[in-house]
């Protein structure tokens, strides 16, 4: 059921992606795309390692339903609290890129209040959607994440079909923001409708949670600051190297690389809940090794799709986009090993193993600046290719880190949970 309202959801998503893709002219989906890095690395700075806090702590006792909530309460105060901290790092980005392509108009100007927005929206959805899913209520999250989908197109499909021209983007990014309200009042309203409170741990409670909370994200905080700059690098190089129509073709490439939200999607509702509950030593590791190697054969499906048939992938984002047939296979590649990293990185924090992570930035800068040094960038090939041997990198690190760890958990004794 999971599967099934999940890939409806992402195809659906997807659908209005490529609707947007097709219907916006280049230098209006150059500004969604930028602005759309700009939200993302701004909830990127909330995080810190703090998003993989929740599972961990509340652990075995995923049952008491005050600990569940009075434990992620207390993760997600401090994401707040980080918000700020992203303001200010993120807007002069924001300023700079925008003035550099020539963006700053009023519609542009009320799409960037919108995206803000739909950050401060985010960060509710996902404090009500971790509560829901450590507390097991799948249908519910299937429930209303089919409803936000059908929203999210339906006013996207309305904003695509209104004569709205400099104010089309405005509209787009205002359709995502309405379909996160609405998912955010759908979940208060399942809440409260199981009688589940808006719980504070006392203080006591509250003390022991920071310092669990410290002692799995201390590890995460340089390589999250790190990484969340990765995740946008590539917009970043084209804000600063490229142009306007490079922004939007590198943008449309985002939309062809949907199809493994599926998977993630899925995976966070179902496999990762499961993994945190799982006793240490056999069934971590038999739940483990099924799914990597799930994950990884479906992977190879899809990139082997890409770079044999990649004129029917372009065939999604129309003809303006033909000309970037014979780099699908490219984008897929650098999406796969960015994605199947983490799965790998999930796969250890939820297990509270967030040791070593900080490692990862030396080895992902040397691979970078050995790219840099032998290949440089200059056009879009050259920038996906950066992005693959970034991808490499993370890939061979995090799974690396997996398989010590994959040791250590077939002989370890069950570790006290808060």
């Amino acid at each position: 059921m999971v599967g099934g309202v999940e890939t409806f959801g992402v195809v659906a998503g997807g659908l209005a992606g490529l609707l947007i893709v097709n219907v916006l002219p280049k230098d209006q989906y150059a500004a969604y795309t930028f602005l759309f890095a700009c939200l993302t690395l701004l909830l990127g700075v909330t995080d810190l390692g703090l998003a993989h806090c929740c599972l961990p702590v509340v652990g075995q006792r995923a049952r008491e339903l005050l600990w569940v909530v009075g434990a992620c309460r207390q993760v997600f105060r401090r994401r707040w609290m980080l918000l700020a901290a992203g303001v200010v790092i993120v807007v002069p980005y924001w300023f700079i890129g925008s003035r550099e392509h020539g963006w700053i108009n009023a519609g542009y100007l009320l799409a960037s209040v919108f995206a803000m927005a739909a950050v401060l929206t985010s960060l509710r959805d996902h404090y009500l959607r971790t509560v829901l899913t450590i507390l097991g209520h799948v249908t519910s999250l299937s429930r209303i994440g089919l409803i936000s989908t059908v929203v999210r197109i339906a006013l996207v499909c309305a904003v695509l079909a209104l004569p709205l021209g400099s104010w089309a983007v405005a509209g787009v990014v205002a359709a995502t923001t309405a379909a996160s309200v609405a998912s955010i009042a759908l979940m208060r309203r399942d809440l409260a409708a199981r009688q589940v409170p808006d719980h504070r741990l006392d203080a006591a409670d509250a003390k022991r949670v920071d310092a669990e909370v410290i002692r799995i994200a201390k590890p995460l905080v340089l390589p999250a600051i790190f990484y969340q700059l990765q995740g946008v690098i590539t917009v970043f190089l084209v804000s600063l190297f490229g142009t306007s129509n490079m922004m939007a073709e590198v943008g449309a490439f985002g939309r062809l690389a949907m199809a493994l939200m599926i998977v993630d999607r899925v995976t966070g509702i179902l496999l990762f809940p499961a993994v945190a509950r799982a006793k240490p030593g056999r069934e971590v590791r038999a739940i483990m090794w099924r799914a990597h190697l799930a994950y990884l054969g479906m992977m190879a499906v899809l990139l082997l799709s890409a770079y044999l048939l990649p004129q029917y992938w372009i065939l999604l984002l129309g003809e303006k986009y033909r000309s970037m047939e014979p780099l699908v296979w490219m984008i897929f590649l650098s999406s796969i090993l960015a994605s199947a990293a983490g799965y790998a990185f999930s796969s250890l924090t939820v297990r509270g193993a967030t040791a070593g992570q900080t490692y990862s930035i030396a080895v992902t800068l040397a691979i970078q600046s050995l790219y840099l040094a032998v290949i440089g960038i200059s056009d879009l090939r050259s920038i996906l290719g950066f992005a693959i041997a970034t991808g490499v990198a993370n890939f061979v690190f995090q799974y690396g880190l997996l398989i010590l760890r994959w040791r250590q958990w077939g002989v370890e004794e069950p570790q006290s949970r808060l």
